[in-house]
């Protein structure tokens, strides 16, 4: 998923080049939280586990969703203390767009399904 992730952050950073490059620049912040956060989260869940504790396994997803939240949220509030010609528009979009990916590879029709 990470990998299609990086593949729409790519395009849509390719994409705000043509508002300009503090678009690009502010939609490349906000797709590289949006990875940055997802990866963390990912590296978390799928470490080694015991399937007889499935109780630090649940605890392990909801820490790692707070952290990935805490990323994002630090990410975000550093482009805004620190980029001068910040375009939130980009910014939120592009995390929007690759956060999206998942939801929207789920509602592809299974290729299994059409036999």
């Amino acid at each position: 998923m990470l990998v299609w992730q990086g593949i729409v952050a790519v395009m849509v950073v390719s994409a705000a080049f043509s508002f300009g490059l503090d678009a690009a620049r502010s939609a490349a912040v906000g797709a590289g939280a949006c990875l940055l956060a997802n990866w963390y989260f990912a590296y978390r869940v799928f470490q080694r586990y015991q399937a007889q504790e499935p109780g630090r396994l649940l605890a392990r997803i909801y820490g790692a969703e707070l952290a990935k939240i805490a990323i994002a949220l630090a990410v975000f509030g550093l482009a805004f203390a620190l980029l001068d010609d910040l375009r939130p528009l980009a910014l939120f979009g592009a995390y929007l767009a690759v956060q999206m990916v998942p939801a929207v590879l789920a509602q592809r029709p299974d290729a299994r399904s059409n036999s």
